[in-house]
């Protein structure tokens, strides 16, 4: 009996033996895999009857330190929200460019002023008129190609959020088959560690994505739920995520409304019920809708804030001039000599003209051509505004509303109509006008009679909805840095820059050759100060010029970027120790698996030996008998 018990015993032995073996080739197989780990081969003494039996290892044990493991997938959710948040800041910076890099905007606005001091001080030098409008274009080029980078950088968050989608999707279909197989796996007395760490895997990758919220259940299944307790993954269940990408992104396009979230068994019809965006939190995804709906949307009022102020300034002093075209006809469909920008909706609505302004013929030489016209002071409406000017004009031109409700005037071919405000001087000489542009019901003011009817300016922005150009106070400002450009006929024309206004007493005016004060002011206007409101997620309030501010956006740029890239260091050196700690408690260690190894070796070649000399005393037995 005894002889038996030992050999049984041997035998146990070398199958154990012979398990840790193939267990140690394995880890040592996966020596360089960072997603392997180290697998232990529980043994225990066998018993029967109340005797010990040998020893049986049928259990294969991970080394996994779980505290270890979940506080690794929380850092490493925050350096991936992180990682996300600093490329899109670098792209931005790199967009706005550098101090000293000539091509930034702020060098660009100070490059405008310098050629329109020089069109003041020299408006005799044709070239002078070429170089402020190629400095002029160079510089709205400039904002339009910022702003179209801002649309281009949220369409491609826009892009990596579906891709995001589409990862997060294949890693909850890992996670659930495992799910569904283990428990069989498990009952058949087969090792499931390997899957184990296939699904270990990809809910680290899947917490690259987003924080998520995870427990084990008594049948090793995984469980996953978002921050908000939505779930993910019930056993085998794996939830439907869907998201609607968008090819095309203009600045006033925003999530919720045109742009799409994350929606969690939507079945075809996603709806503010199943939209879990706002409950998917850190990670890359909080990342990408942070970048699309929040960050490049505040670049963009920055742009339009700054767009904004400089069309303005510039369009207040440029309309003060009387270098308007010469006629170019009178019929139907002859182009506008001017072309206003404001658009009436209503062309009865009343305004109040705070003082008289004046209007004169002018021939090419810049002599008055007949009287002068006065559209008195007082209230009034738009529509009698023109009815005055046509009937000043008489043979000499009309008058009229187009289809959008802006103002133009056509002139016979040999005059040009100059407008002269006769404001205070607190307002350098322009009328105010008060007008309830934005439906509110409460009058806004606005300097100057033809700055208010936008006939002569020299920047125009957009209406992304119609094609009707923004003007101040007037429609919707969002994404009119997209589309700043010079007028084109200005443009065309270099010489129809306003230069001077018209000098003399009434009633008689004139526009001198050497009339200069307008291009002066223009280049005066780069000089002072204007108050920016402060922008969500950009700068605060401040009161600087126009090249100032676009200093202040490049430098919050800047230090937004370095505080990012400064929380980036941190974060990656906290994930990195965090992961060598991981691989040191879960990793295999070559040195031990090769001490391992031995040990195991010389208690399979013990067993052996046993076995041996039990059959060597069974044959003495049997020779006995």
């Amino acid at each position: 009996m005894s002889l038996a018990l030992a050999l049984n015993n041997a035998l146990s032995g070398l199958r154990v033996n012979q398990s840790a073996l193939a267990l140690t080739s394995t880890n040592l197989a996966n020596l360089n895999n960072p997603n392997y780990s180290r697998k232990t081969l529980l043994q225990e003494t066998q018993v029967i009857a109340g005797v010990g039996s040998g020893v049986t290892a049928d259990t294969i044990a991970r080394s996994v330190n779980t505290l270890l493991q979940r506080d690794f997938r929380d850092e490493t959710t925050r350096l991936s929200e992180i990682s996300t948040e600093n490329n899109y800041l670098n792209r931005v910076q790199q967009m706005f460019g550098t101090v000293a890099n000539k091509n930034a905007l702020g060098d660009l606005i100070n490059s405008f002023a310098d050629s329109l001091e020089s069109l003041g001080s020299s408006p005799e030098i044709t070239s002078n008129y070429f170089t402020t409008i190629n400095n002029a274009t160079t510089l709205t080029g400039r904002i339009q190609g910022m702003a179209d980078t801002v649309q281009d950088e949220r369409i491609r968050a826009d892009l990596e959020i579906n891709q995001a989608v589409r990862d997060m999707e294949s890693q909850l279909a890992i996670i659930a088959e495992i799910n569904g197989i283990i428990p069989g796996q498990a009952a058949q007395g087969l090792p499931i560690g390997d899957l184990e760490d296939k699904r270990d895997q990809a809910i680290n990758t899947l917490a690259q994505y987003t924080d998520i919220q995870y427990f084990q259940t008594d049948k090793n299944q995984v469980n996953i739920l978002t921050t908000s307790g939505r779930t993910l993954i019930n056993g085998g269940y794996q939830a439907d995520l869907s998201f609607r990408q968008t090819t095309l992104i203009t600045a006033n396009e925003s999530y919720p409304g045109t742009l799409d979230g994350i929606h969690l068994n939507d079945g075809g019809f996603p709806n503010a019920a199943n939209d879990i965006t706002t409950s998917l939190t850190g990670g890359k995804l909080a990342a990408l809708f942070n970048a699309r709906d929040t960050m490049l949307p505040s670049v963009t009022s920055q742009l339009d804030q700054m767009s904004s102020a400089l069309r303005d300034e510039v369009n207040r002093v440029h309309n003060r001039g009387a270098n308007t075209p010469m006629g170019a006809g009178t019929a139907a469909l002859d182009p506008a000599t001017l072309h206003g920008s404001r658009a009436f909706s209503n062309t009865a609505q009343a305004m109040t003209i705070g003082s008289n302004v004046n209007m004169v013929l002018l021939d090419i030489n810049g002599a008055m051509v007949g009287g002068m016209g006065t559209i008195a002071a007082g209230a009034t409406t738009p529509a009698t505004v023109q009815g005055q000017i046509n009937t000043f004009l008489g043979a000499n031109g009309t008058a009229s509303f187009d289809a959008n409700g802006r103002l133009e005037v056509k002139l016979n071919s040999n005059v040009k109509l100059a407008f002269k405000d006769t404001g205070l001087a607190a307002t350098q000489g322009d009328s105010v006008i008060q007008f309830d542009a934005n439906g509110d019901t409460v009058n806004e003011n606005y300097n100057g009679f033809s700055n208010f009817f936008g006939l002569n300016d020299l920047l125009i922005t957009p209406d992304l909805a119609t094609t009707v150009p923004v003007v101040a106070g007037q429609t919707v400002q969002t994404g009119i840095s997209s589309g700043i450009i010079v007028r084109t006929d200005v443009v065309a024309q270099p010489s129809y820059i306003s230069r001077g206004s018209l000098s003399g007493t009434p009633p008689n005016y004139t526009l001198g050759p050497g009339n200069n004060d307008v291009a002066l002011s223009l280049a005066g206007a780069f000089e002072q100060n204007i108050t920016f409101n402060g922008i969500t997620n950009g700068p605060d309030i401040s009161s600087t010029t126009l090249s100032g501010y676009a200093g202040i956006m490049l430098s919050y740029s800047a230090t937004t970027t370095q505080a990012s890239q400064s929380n980036l260091d941190f974060q990656s050196a906290l994930t990195g120790d965090l992961q060598i700690k991981m691989q040191n408690e879960s990793g295999v260690n070559m040195d031990e698996e090769l001490a391992n190894m031995i040990i195991f070796q010389n208690a399979y070649n013990a067993a052996a030996k046993v076995i041996q000399i039990t059959g060597e005393m069974l044959d003495t037995v049997i020779e006995l008998a």
